[in-house]
């Protein structure tokens, strides 16, 4: 299941407050912040972050995804945004947590910087 299109641009906007107040957040604070309900919701939210991890890469963008975390790794994803990123030759972490702060840092700092 995906977002609609009205909870698609409800993220975008809530993406973009956080690149500009340089704050990241939960999986499931994003989720309140949406409000979104029912089954899938954070499977919702991580599909679309994949998707527009795609259209950052084509677009030769920092990754904004990388300002949504899993509370399980505080400030850092889910290791399945890595394996993605892995997946699609963005970045091979290695199961690595150091290299992957590393990562999401660098991404943070380039966005942080063109905001």
């Amino acid at each position: 299941m995906q977002l609609t299109t009205d909870e698609h641009l409800k993220a975008e906007i809530i993406l973009q407050i956080l690149i500009q107040t340089r704050t990241a957040m939960s999986y499931s604070d994003f989720a309140v912040c949406m409000k979104l309900t029912g089954p899938q919701k954070i499977n919702r939210i991580i599909t679309w972050l994949e998707k527009i991890t795609l259209e950052d890469i084509r677009a030769e963008r920092p990754l904004r995804a990388c300002m949504v975390f899993s509370k399980q790794t505080p400030g850092l994803p889910s290791s399945g945004f890595f394996s993605f990123c892995a997946e699609i030759g963005v970045f091979d972490w290695q199961n690595d947590p150091a290299k992957a702060q590393i990562f999401i840092q660098s991404q943070q700092e380039i966005l942080f910087s063109t905001n």
